[in-house]
């Protein structure tokens, strides 16, 4: 019962936070215009964000939850307060990469960073020192790929429900449930914003960089945190799969972008989700698309893990990685032959 009593009140905050902010944003000019990159119609706010990562740190206001879920929300503060100047002042590369290395170095200085590896061939494979900087750049790497993905409706938002839903499949699996009561919340919260972002009964917003680099950031180091061998729920090359698709197209735009000799981070249409519009598909459809696909995706890698074994799933995840990439090279190149 309190289960639901929390669920439902932060809906409901979740809600009036929505209407408050989506009026503020117009009066303020916190909104998302329509440019050669973007497809929507309108001035959209770029409040979603706003409104999800508030009615989280609310629940952290009220509940009782283990001090490594405290630190995690705390220092994605620095991430959500830096997306939202981002989302009004347009930050450059360089001053956002360094508040997401500040905002990781506090989260590993108490602990949370990746340890080892995990088992292969009855071999566990330690970093050390190494695991520091592997943390890191696997955090920013993947606040980074969420954030690439916010492209069209629903797409990131998907990807961030990919991941969550996974994270407790995996944990299930791994007959470890607790501290997850958290990710429901966030899940429910973020189903709630998916409502808005498709303007179905509620006003229309955007996750904005303020949503999509602090939920980027926070599953990130949930995925870290679930992985470490204390708290370990499961197999660290279960977090390839947690979310694979966004981790697929940021890879394949980082290696296009750098062998065209262009800035990896400069945004583009190089995008699967834009590449395929080019091609006349129903932008309203590529998301159920791709965020089905990398559920599948997600699937298919821990059916691989569980009855193959940690290897295999590796082996399986880079052909998955190889098939993405020469499929947007594919889809790239059609209008040009």
């Amino acid at each position: 019962m309190t289960f639901f009593l929390t669920a439902s009140f932060l809906v409901f905050l979740e809600i009036i936070l929505l209407f408050f902010f989506s009026k503020i944003a117009l009066n303020i000019n916190l909104v998302d215009f329509p440019n050669e990159r973007k497809i929507h119609k309108g001035h959209i706010p770029l409040v979603g964000g706003i409104i999800i990562y508030s009615s989280y740190l609310f629940y952290f206001l009220i509940a009782d939850t283990s001090f490594e879920h405290k630190i995690i929300i705390l220092s994605s503060l620095i991430i959500f307060f830096v997306g939202i100047y981002d989302d009004k002042f347009d930050l450059g590369v360089s001053e956002r990469i360094f508040f997401q290395i500040v905002s990781c170095l506090i989260v590993v200085g108490f602990g949370i960073r990746i340890i080892d590896l995990g088992d292969y061939f009855n071999f566990t494979f330690y970093l050390g020192g190494f695991g520091i900087v592997l943390s890191c750049l696997t955090i920013i790497g993947f606040t980074n790929a969420i954030n690439f993905s916010d492209g069209l409706d629903g797409l990131a938002s998907g990807y961030i429900l990919n991941c969550l839903i996974m994270i407790l499949l995996f944990s299930t699996f791994g007959y470890k449930t607790d501290q997850l009561e958290p990710l429901y919340f966030l899940i429910i919260l973020v189903m709630v914003f998916i409502i808005s972002n498709y303007g179905f009964l509620l006003p229309k917003t955007f996750l904005g960089d303020s949503g999509s680099t602090s939920l980027g950031f926070l599953i990130s180091c949930y995925l870290v945190y679930f992985t470490l061998p204390d708290n370990r729920h499961f197999h660290p090359i279960l977090t390839l799969w947690a979310a694979p698709f966004p981790i697929f197209d940021f890879m394949t735009v980082f290696i296009r972008r750098i062998l065209k000799g262009i800035n990896p981070f400069r945004p583009d249409r190089r995008h699967l989700h834009y590449l395929l519009i080019k091609q006349k598909f129903e932008s309203k459809l590529i998301p159920i698309y791709l965020v089905s696909l990398s559920f599948l995706s997600s699937i298919s890698g821990f059916l691989v893990y569980y009855f193959l074994g940690s290897v295999h799933s590796l082996v399986f995840f880079f052909f998955l990685l190889v098939i993405y990439f020469l499929i947007s090279i594919y889809v790239s190149r059609i209008d040009q032959n």
